[in-house]
């Protein structure tokens, strides 16, 4: 389908794209934003002190490009969340959809999410589906939903209450989301603990309603080079961390959302709060489990309730009883 000309009644957008030493994959997903059915008003790009043939690639599309893009080339490398957090700051558009340079997106996407946001004004962000490709850009027979577990009576209860999924784990993933710019002023800064998709995926549905397609408008590739990914073991931790540190990190992470909310206002005794640090306390005393199975398998068992509530149930309990070794 070719790529048609935006109508001046919509909402602006703007495509927010991180980059660092990703030309292997980066003219495919850059082609694949110039095949919209509805292109996008802009796209900003910030460059992470890329050393390979990024920076070239970028300046070919830009000479050739059917839409404005400005490319920052940051003077010092940020790091991922930083990097985003600087590209959003810099998106001029009223709907904000987020961009990896490794993936490929379908040619709807931009089209159908913004139609979501521009149908019902309650609704702050949406994010859809995505299909696993590998590499050599061939599907792997997986998709990105049910990689997550979030199956259909999953993504119900997460449109009636996103908080209680997202105290067991994250469902969103960036490069599938779309966002109103009002809401900026609530996200940023993006705390440096926080993943800036998990970030926004918290203050998104705390400050608006969120929706999602329930189809894949992005080919979302796992390979070995990338910086963040489905395919990392700890939820996009650092390599070689181990269970303990897992737990303590996320543990930051949401001490980190703990206090954002109170100093915007939060009472102490509000609901949402008093889960946050039951969660952290689950976190903190999972970090903390015995390496001896037997005394393991006794802590689990008290906190039996709170797997069920604040993790993947039977699956991190498996997880946590067979990984012994990482507890050492």
């Amino acid at each position: 389908m070719n790529a048609v000309t935006n109508h001046s009644s919509l909402p602006r957008i703007s495509v927010v794209l991180c980059t660092f030493n990703g030309a292997r994959y980066l003219r495919e997903q850059l082609d694949s934003i110039a095949q919209q059915t509805r292109l996008p008003d802009e796209l900003v790009v910030c460059d992470d002190g890329s050393t390979d043939e990024t920076l070239k690639i970028l300046s070919e599309f830009t000479a050739e490009s059917k839409f404005p893009v400005r490319v920052t080339q940051n003077v010092k490398r940020l790091g991922s969340t930083r990097n985003f957090d600087q590209a959003i700051s810099l998106a001029g558009g009223e709907l904000i959809a987020l961009c990896d340079q490794d993936d490929r997106w379908r040619p709807q996407k931009l089209e159908k999410l913004s139609d979501v946001l521009v149908g019902n004004p309650f609704i702050g962000g949406v994010f859809s589906d995505a299909e696993l490709i590998d590499e050599n850009s061939k599907p792997v027979g997986m998709r990105l939903f049910k990689k997550h577990k979030f199956s259909t009576a999953k993504q119900r209860s997460f449109l009636s209450d996103p908080a209680s999924m997202l105290l067991k784990h994250d469902v969103i993933t960036g490069s599938t989301l779309m966002f109103r710019a009002a809401l900026r002023k609530h996200c940023q800064p993006i705390p440096a603990s926080w993943v800036h998709d998990g970030w926004l995926a918290w203050i998104i549905s705390l400050q608006s309603r969120i929706a999602l397609v329930a189809e894949p408008l992005i080919d979302y590739r796992i390979h070995a080079g990338q910086q963040l990914g489905v395919a990392h073991a700890r939820a996009r931790g650092a390599k070689g961390e181990t269970r303990r540190q897992h737990y303590a990190r996320v543990a930051r992470q949401f001490g980190d959302l703990l206090n954002h909310l109170v100093k915007r206002g939060w009472k102490k005794e509000d609901r949402l709060l008093v889960k946050i640090r039951e969660k952290i306390v689950f976190l903190t005393l999972q970090a903390k489990l015995s390496s001896s199975f037997a005394m393991r398998v006794l802590q689990m068992g008290r906190l039996l309730p709170r797997y069920v509530q604040y993790a993947r149930g039977l699956g991190s309990l498996r997880k946590d009883i067979l990984l012994g070794r990482e507890m050492q």
